[in-house]
């Protein structure tokens, strides 16, 4: 199991987590974000304990919400779920498991099912941009009121710009005090190359206690 760090289990952290809810929900009045994607300049900045939080905080909220680890270099989803097998995309695509077979029930979360990486395969990026993957996203998004995604930094591997292609936003994870204001440019100018469509931006791994709220008290 990952090591949690303090700032998530803070209710600050909660309540961060529920905004951000808000802000998608809100996002595009006359659009629903149905098809969301997270990813990070770089590795360990904490995005797929966000998404995976962020998902978990739609099925507390009602929602039926479904999980999809696309992070075929680095799998960490199941990681963060506590889950111990990784079956899942890989074995569907190739036909050896049938897609609902392949869903796990979030322990947390009734509402929140996750279709873990499966087997990692030689070549993540070809996988990605296949007709498969769209149309198994699609055939989800009939079946969920909300489809999030992990996915690769963008600043190291084009994978998250190919998802942001059939996504109806992405979501940026910064890791305070650590990422470069370069990297965060080099990453953004990445998806903008593909039209990729940016509704925010999560800051991790913030000191909680440099955060007060004296002025409204």
């Amino acid at each position: 199991m990952a090591k949690k760090h303090s700032y998530y289990n803070s209710s600050l952290y909660d309540e961060a987590i529920r905004s951000v809810r808000t802000n998608i929900q809100f996002a595009d009045i006359d659009h629903k974000n149905k098809i969301i994607a997270m990813t990070s300049s770089k590795p360990s900045e904490g995005k797929t304990t966000v998404v995976y939080k962020l998902a978990q905080s739609f099925a507390e909220n009602g929602e039926r919400v479904v999980l999809l680890d696309f992070d075929l270099r680095a799998p960490k989803v199941g990681v963060v779920a506590g889950i111990d097998n990784n079956v899942g995309l890989t074995n569907v695509i190739t036909g050896k498991l049938e897609l609902d077979r392949a869903l796990y029930r979030d322990k947390g979360q009734e509402n929140l099912f996750l279709l873990l990486s499966g087997p990692t395969p030689p070549n993540p990026a070809e996988i990605l941009a296949s007709n498969h993957i769209k149309d198994l996203v699609n055939e989800l998004s009939q079946s969920f009121d909300y489809v999030f995604i992990d996915t690769p930094p963008v600043g190291l591997f084009t994978d998250a710009s190919i998802v942001s292609t059939f996504c109806d936003g992405m979501i940026f994870s910064i890791k305070s005090n650590d990422t470069k204001k370069e990297e965060i440019a080099r990453a953004l100018d990445n998806l903008k190359k593909v039209n990729a469509k940016v509704i925010g931006a999560v800051l991790t791994f913030a000191d909680v206690k440099e955060f007060n709220y004296k002025g409204y008290y």
